[in-house]
């Protein structure tokens, strides 16, 4: 392609790309398309490269510039990944091509020592490319970045262009690529890369995004000449004997779930992925299994690896994932999906994470709640609030509590309900207002109610009760939220453990410190008798 193209674009096609991109994508470093297409132009030799374990993302991004690349400009092109290409994505194009830092790590290095520009992908930070990272840190070629995730390291790269609210650094590139070289240069492979990686890094289009973007832009890409259908069978249809196999040995057998805390916690050893020999590369996917259970807000998987321990976090509503991997180790990412990278111990990790989501203090308390005080540890929960088992103890239900007040909070607002708070903690929102008498102290009520956990497992579903109002039947959050109502009322109640059954449950459903959701409507109130004969 003429030389030109790269120095002087055509303004009014420029302007008119920047205009429809503006009004759907905030490219927020505000960089330069003439400065990309100057640089791209201007390089005999590029590599292209994203971050260790690729995603679908990764190697959309990758493939789907190589193909642009070889269409605009006449470098020499070298795709490389730190640990190569994943099986399961060996169907998109131009894979045959990618170098891996690990096999072909001289081949790497003196491809990125003759580059003239290096372009990466999906990725913040160069840290995040492994093996390559040395390479990359101390060429002296210049830097372009394409990401999508929060705080770039804006300092390793000549050129960032990044858009953190975007669905993917597919999209982003779909988006800053029609800006600076025109549409017409995405061909059917490109689409198809880029495609795939809008697919794999929403869940097919089934995680949140912020942006109408993410649907404008798979709208274009799907009448570029690929099939859409195809690819998501393609994405969906990969699994080895072993890889099926291990995917059940980790949700049964490695799975631990919290459903009071909406959290689960997946610990995957090296020795269960050599039992089934399996790589770390073919575990993509398995977080997003388990975030199917409806109980789960936010799921924390754990992998360990020769010199480090891998973090991948993922969240539905209201945990910011972004934020607790942040805390955990200087992680980061998404709010809806993070990830993180330790050097601890892979028991410290864990230890860490559990503390962290406060798991550990609920299993603590849990295991003391079922032996005797002769043979309880002395167990050190907290030592910066008390170094005795009853300040522990304190602490600890301090922070359960504090815990389940953020839990029902949470529930409520996702639901937009308005309730009212009792003393007690109870919580009670009158959906029908009764036209009968108001409940008394010692009156006696006919209610009907349903009754779930917190994570909405049906515990009891319309059961009729007579209960005497002031008597904490059948428990004492109920009880004060009847004393609310009158006949005839219709309510929502959400009851805190401690309102409820406590550490011991019901000794049936319920067990032990359960939130429970309680639909109740009091369908009678018979007053008390003895009041009425005082009053006569």
């Amino acid at each position: 392609m003429h030389s030109d193209y790269f120095g002087v674009v055509d303004c009014n096609h420029l302007k008119q790309m920047k205009i429809e991109c503006n009004n759907t994508v905030d490219f927020v470093d505000g960089w330069s398309a003439k400065g990309l297409c100057r640089a791209v132009g201007e390089a005999g030799s590029i590599v292209l490269t994203a971050h260790s374990n690729a995603d679908g993302d990764a190697v959309g991004s990758l493939t789907a510039m190589y193909a642009i690349l070889s269409r605009v400009c006449q470098a020499k092109l070298t795709p490389m990944l730190p640990d190569g290409c994943p099986d399961d994505l060996l169907w998109l194009p131009y894979t045959d091509v990618i170098l891996n830092g690990k096999k072909d790590i001289d081949s790497c290095r003196k491809a990125i020592e003759e580059a003239d520009l290096i372009v990466c992908m999906d990725l913040s930070t160069l840290e995040r490319t492994g093996v390559l990272a040395d390479s990359l840190q101390g060429a002296k070629a210049k830097r372009i970045l394409f990401d999508h995730h929060e705080n770039p390291d804006r300092g390793s790269f000549d050129l960032v262009v990044s858009d953190p609210d975007i669905s993917s650094t597919c999209e982003l590139i779909f988006w800053s690529i029609s800006t600076a070289f025109g549409r017409e240069v995405i061909d059917a492979d490109a689409a198809k890369s880029l495609f795939t990686g809008i697919c794999t890094d929403t869940g097919t289009f089934s995680y949140s995004n912020r942006q109408r973007s993410l649907y404008l832009a798979a709208a274009e890409l799907s009448q570029m000449g690929i099939d859409p259908m195809d690819i998501n069978r393609q994405i969906k249809n990969v699994f080895t004997v072993n890889r099926l196999k291990f995917f059940g040995h980790a949700m049964s057998e490695l799975l631990e779930v919290y459903p009071e805390q909406e959290a689960a916690l997946m610990v995957i050893r090296k020795e269960d992925m050599e039992r089934y020999g399996v790589e770390s590369s073919e575990l993509t996917g398995l977080i997003n299994e388990v975030m199917k259970l409806h109980m789960v807000d936010c799921a924390v998987l754990v992998r360990e690896e020769d010199d480090r321990v891998r973090l991948s976090l993922r969240s539905k509503c209201h945990t910011d994932v972004n934020e607790l991997a942040k805390s955990l180790f200087g992680g980061g990412g998404h709010e809806r999906a993070a990830g993180a990278t330790s050097h601890l111990s892979l028991a410290d990790t864990v230890k860490r994470v559990k503390q962290r989501l406060g798991l550990l203090l609920v299993a603590v308390i849990a295991c003391l709640t079922m032996v005797s005080c002769g043979d309880v540890p002395v167990i050190d929960v907290q030592p910066d609030k008390g170094d005795t088992l009853k300040e522990n103890l304190i602490n600890a239900n301090r922070y359960i509590a504090h815990g389940e007040e953020q839990q029902i909070d949470s529930y409520a607002q996702r639901r937009g309900w308005k309730m009212e708070r009792l003393a007690g903690g109870a919580r009670v929102m009158e959906t029908r207002v009764g036209k009968g008498p108001a409940v008394g102290y010692e009156d006696e009520l006919v209610i009907r109610y349903r009754m779930e956990a917190i994570n909405g497992t049906v515990i009891y579903d319309n059961v009729t009760d007579t209960v005497v109002a002031g008597r904490m039947q059948p428990t004492r959050g109920l009880d004060a939220a009847l004393r609310t109502l009158r006949e005839g009322s219709k309510a929502w109640v959400i009851l805190p453990s401690e309102q409820a059954y406590g550490v011991a449950g019901d000794g049936d459903r319920v067990k032990s410190r359960m939130i429970l959701v309680y639909e109740v409507e009091v369908l009678r109130c018979l007053a008390n008798k003895k009041q009425n004969k005082k009053q006569k």
